[in-house]
């Protein structure tokens, strides 16, 4: 495997790693939105100081939210209707509920913010990019 390739195979599974322990200890719930805003916006490193994350693009969230097999219901956290989305096609699927959730908005970067404090307690840390 060269260098890169390496690097990003476990910079996935470090990202996977985190989406799993945020379902198990539910720390998603009645704050998906802020989820979906910490994962694109948020610098994430573990508890080491290692950096798992400078921010996704809607369609590497989509891809880990389908790879986790992530609960389709918590749509409806956000407003939208899973019937209405894409069904056949899971990436499909989660890309649209991105784009339509409205994960820049001031409601997402609240929860992200309780969401970012709570993490803290698994062994995470999410913070905001500096402003240049």
């Amino acid at each position: 495997m060269t260098g890169d390739f390496a690097e990003l195979i476990k910079f996935m599974d470090s990202i996977d790693q985190f989406l799993l322990a945020i379902k198990t200890k539910s720390l998603h719930l009645g704050r998906f939105l802020g989820l979906l805003n910490l994962l694109v916006a948020y610098r994430i490193t573990d508890e080491s100081g290692q950096v798992l994350s400078n921010g996704l693009t809607f369609k590497q969230v989509s891809e880990k939210l389908k790879k986790n097999r992530w609960n389709p219901d918590d749509v409806e956290t956000l407003g939208l209707k899973s019937a209405e989305l894409p069904q056949r096609d899971r990436l499909r699927f989660w890309y649209v509920a991105i784009v339509r959730a409205g994960v820049g908005g001031s409601k997402a970067s609240m929860e992200a913010d309780t969401l970012a404090k709570a993490i803290k307690k698994i062994g995470y840390e999410a913070q905001l990019p500096e402003k240049n």
